[in-house]
């Protein structure tokens, strides 16, 4: 497992390394992107103000003249138009129209014929545009028409787009139809023509863009992609600290949790949550008769590679960090589904489940334990319960749980007695049904060791509360004559056989009770 957890622990180490850094560089170039794109909206914008500017003036020189209800080309109308069109910075010649022909404009009378031509786009408040319109008089090029009545203006069309950009930008207007007004920079004509039959913001393989449309006409904004590099720069010395942070940051948490699942409380709650925990079952013989009657459960940890971790380094561990109430219940379980069918086979038959001093108090395992063997079938008084001295420190709520223990059906059992800080007045006091002399009391039969002189005095004490007795860590016939001779109930101990693991301990005890089936 520690193998494992390395391999992984060094993943998600080169992980925590190179993702953040990966994010950071990945979102800089998505905010760079994101800000270009912006600005690029922000120039289209600006671009829309600047063409309503130039044209607002026109509309409103139009608007002006058209409600003077000129009907000829007088000196006073050609007068009047090279008034407005001096006064006005935008025009560049003011026209007049009869039968559809130019009949004079702010220059003067006009000898050609030039017709009104066809309107490129009407727009939303009436007025009419004609695009690559020709100056009659300064021949200053193509030039962009605003129309009224009998009236136009001309407008020089880069003054729409007259906005200080960006060296890489490239601005233009068009039509909402898609004709092309100004531009100002050079672009791919594909492209714009594409920006124009869908106007909108995004990115090509080799630009980025972004267009609006604005009272009828649509304008747009282009840079290279390359424009992103300059921004990018600025991006990435803010986020990638930020990336370095939390690189270091989720180094640090990957090393921490690597730490947890190597220590023991890690390893256990994992344990506990892979269900790694095994019941083996040491026979208890009935000393009088020789027969096993039952077995205790003792819980072994069973890691995936099958090596087998003993209780005493574990279940202290367990009890420190506040997980041996769940290693409790996965016993329970697993005596349940060892040996649910044998108990029932065997009304004879019962198996003592160690509990903890912490449930011995508060008793939260009882529910549980009920639902078990309800579930299984399993008669509650072949289920015995032990727990150490330390179980029945606090008396009252000691007491409580032994009462309904025993309510239940359940046999209660002080484990270890004589080692810790039981006394005959605590043994009074608790409804108790039996006592279990440690292995300490047992190895002392026979030697002139100090406990020796204790084991008669704890049998005759437990005797003389009618409480049943059991001897563990039997090890010697010699002990085991003295414990029956004594009057010791049970033993149980390698003598008769280590903790097996359920067939084993099934089949021992077909083997060893065998003789009494015989003769029934």
């Amino acid at each position: 497992m520690r193998r494992k957890v390395f391999i992984v622990a060094g993943c998600l180490a080169v992980c925590a390394a190179i993702l953040p850094l990966v994010a950071a560089v990945q979102v800089s170039r998505m905010r760079a992107t994101e800000a270009e794109l912006r600005h690029l909206s922000e120039y289209a914008s600006w671009t829309a103000l600047r063409a309503d500017a130039n044209l607002g003036q026109g509309r409103k020189l139009l608007e002006e003249i058209e409600k003077e209800n000129w009907a000829e080309c007088s000196p006073e109308h050609i007068g009047r138009m090279r008034q407005l069109a001096v006064a006005s910075p935008y025009i560049a010649e003011v026209g007049y129209f009869q039968n559809d022909l130019l009949a004079c404009t702010s220059w003067g009378v006009v000898m050609q014929r030039i017709p009104f031509g066809t309107v490129d786009a009407t727009l939303p408040d009436g007025f009419g545009l004609h695009v690559g319109h020709d100056a009659l008089v300064t021949k200053a090029g193509p030039m962009l028409a605003l129309s009224k009545g009998s009236h136009n203006v001309l407008i020089r069309p880069q003054q729409l787009v007259d906005v200080l950009r960006d060296t890489h930008m490239t601005l233009g207007i068009a039509t909402e139809n898609g004709k092309l007004i100004a531009m100002s920079g050079e672009a791919d004509p594909e492209l714009v023509s594409r920006l124009l039959a869908h106007p909108g913001s995004g990115m090509d393989d080799h630009h980025l863009y972004a267009s609006e449309t604005s009272r009828g006409l649509t304008v747009f904004a282009m840079s290279e992609r390359s424009a992103i590099q300059q921004r990018l720069d600025s991006e990435l010395w803010t986020l990638v600290p930020v990336g370095l942070l939390a690189s270091g940051a989720l180094l640090a948490l990957v090393l921490w949790m690597s730490r947890q699942r190597l220590s023991t409380r890690g390893e256990l709650a994992i344990a506990i949550k892979k269900r790694e925990f095994v019941a083996h079952y040491q026979p208890i013989i009935e000393l009088s008769t020789g027969l096993c009657v039952g077995g205790e459960a003792l819980v072994r940890w069973q890691k995936p590679d099958g090596s087998m971790v003993p209780p005493n380094v574990f279940i202290p561990m367990a009890e420190q960090v506040g997980l041996i109430a769940r290693i409790t219940d996965l016993v329970i379980e697993r005596v349940a589904q060892d040996l649910a069918r044998t108990l029932a086979q065997e009304p004879g038959m019962h198996v003592s489940i160690n509990i903890s001093s912490s449930d011995i108090e508060s008793g939260r395992f009882l529910p549980v334990l009920a639902r078990t063997l309800h579930r299984y079938g399993i008669d509650p008084e072949q289920i015995w319960l032990e727990a150490t001295e330390r179980g029945f420190m606090h008396a009252k709520a000691a007491r409580k749980t032994i009462e309904s223990a025993r309510a239940a059906g359940h046999v209660v059992a002080i484990d270890d007695f004589g080692t810790g800080y039981s006394s005959l007045s605590m043994l009074e006091q608790l409804p108790l049904d039996t006592l279990k002399i440690d292995k300490t009391f047992v190895d002392a039969i026979g030697k002139e060791a100090a406990t020796s002189v204790v084991t008669p005095y704890i049998i005759e004490m437990a005797q003389g509360l009618r409480l049943r007795i059991v001897a563990e860590g039997v090890e010697t016939v010699e002990q085991e004559a003295y414990l029956r001779g004594a009057g010791v109930d049970y033993a149980q101990g390698w003598l008769y056989a280590k903790a097996l693991a359920p067939k084993e301990f099934i089949d021992f005890y077909d083997r060893r009770n065998s003789g009494e089936r015989a003769s029934d």
